[in-house]
């Protein structure tokens, strides 16, 4: 049971990911950069890793610790958190 959960959680982490790399929208520049903070990279990676250890994953692309990344910045984020998951993921029965 853990371990289908655990697939459909990857699953959907992935989906989000495509989600985000189809985007061929252009996003508008932001009106004014002095009045809203200014998130990183790995603000977004945070982000990603904290809605996967609640088991909530999304596509945090237009998110505000995310939006400013570029689609190929974006996919990295993604992969460098599941790569830090990965043991979870392909043994959920180990603890980290």
């Amino acid at each position: 049971m853990h371990r289908h959960a655990t697939t459909a959680l990857t699953a959907s982490l992935l989906l989000a990911l495509a989600a985000c790399s189809s985007d061929a929208d252009p996003k508008p520049p932001a009106a004014s950069t002095s009045a809203a903070r200014a998130y990183t990279y790995q603000d977004c990676v945070k982000l990603l890793d904290y809605d996967l250890t609640q088991g909530t994953p999304k596509d945090a692309s237009k998110d505000p610790e995310c939006a400013h990344l570029s689609p190929t910045e974006y996919q990295r984020a993604v992969g460098e958190v599941l790569t830090n998951h990965k043991d979870e993921i392909l043994n959920p029965t180990q603890t980290p």
